[in-house]
């Protein structure tokens, strides 16, 4: 139900994948594991976006899967062949490159500052490593001038891990328990007029009711008051009210000599 919602574009509210853009593409993509959804949170961010189509169309016709050279399989399969995270470019200087770890950070921090010395001496080093490991100098080269430019956006692994985790748990609610995790989401943002008022049409899009403010029967958070019923929460009227306030006294202000 949580890759249906996804693939279906109901992603308002879920965290990190509510955008319109990243909507539209997870929508062609028809996410099928946390896989996916990491991928596609490293990828959508300047530099790697323009990757999200061919990473689609891989995903949905297996034989446009390709490696640049054999060796890159075992390090790009999760993602169709596609230079996906930071940890990638880490992983190819380290295992083809003869990199230690300690070097890899130091090839990482310098190709990504893009200094044209710097970028020189790596050069020469990483193709030395990787011919001494069996590449031909022109795949060696080739490879650089792939990975060296993925450097400066390329989206750390652990983070679009962590995203992904959580981006699922929100969507596994939403698809679950769309009345209680609409009232939580709704209280998060109970100080912001127009994000309540978005996140109550989105409701009306999915069927549940938002009755008003009742002096007996509200809460001091939005709650669920029946199957697919959410009753305003108190908190949000002295919330609104209190902003309404200091905007106008910052009118005011604005208005003095």
């Amino acid at each position: 139900k949580t890759f249906k919602l996804l693939s279906d574009g109901l992603t308002f509210g879920v965290f990190q994948l509510g955008s319109s853009g990243m909507t539209r593409y997870l929508k062609e993509l028809k996410p099928s594991t946390i896989f996916d959804v990491m991928a596609m949170i490293a990828l959508y961010r300047p530099g790697p976006l323009q990757f999200i189509p061919e990473y689609i169309a891989r995903k949905h016709n297996p034989s446009l899967i390709k490696y640049f050279d054999p060796a890159l399989e075992r390090i790009l399969v999760r993602s169709y062949g596609i230079l996906v995270y930071q940890d990638d470019l880490l992983t190819i200087a380290h295992d083809l490159a003869g990199y230690t770890w300690e070097e890899v950070d130091k090839f990482r921090k310098a190709v990504g500052k893009k200094i044209p010395a710097e970028m020189k001496k790596q050069k020469e080093i990483f193709l030395t490593g990787a011919v001494k490991n069996g590449l031909t100098q022109s795949k060696a080269e080739d490879i650089f001038e792939l990975i060296a430019p993925f450097a400066g956006y390329g989206f750390n692994k652990a983070h679009s891990a962590s995203y992904a985790l959580i981006a699922y748990w929100t969507g596994y609610m939403k698809a679950n328990y769309p009345d209680e995790y609409m009232a939580a989401v709704l209280t998060a943002d109970q100080g912001d007029t127009e994000s309540i008022a978005t996140f109550v049409a989105e409701c009306e899009r999915m069927g549940i009711s938002v009755l008003p403010p009742d002096i007996n029967e509200s809460g001091s958070d939005f709650t669920v008051a029946g199957e697919h019923i959410i009753r305003f929460g108190l908190t949000t009227i002295h919330c609104l009210e209190m902003r309404s306030k200091i905007n106008q006294a910052k009118h005011q202000q604005n208005r003095q000599p």
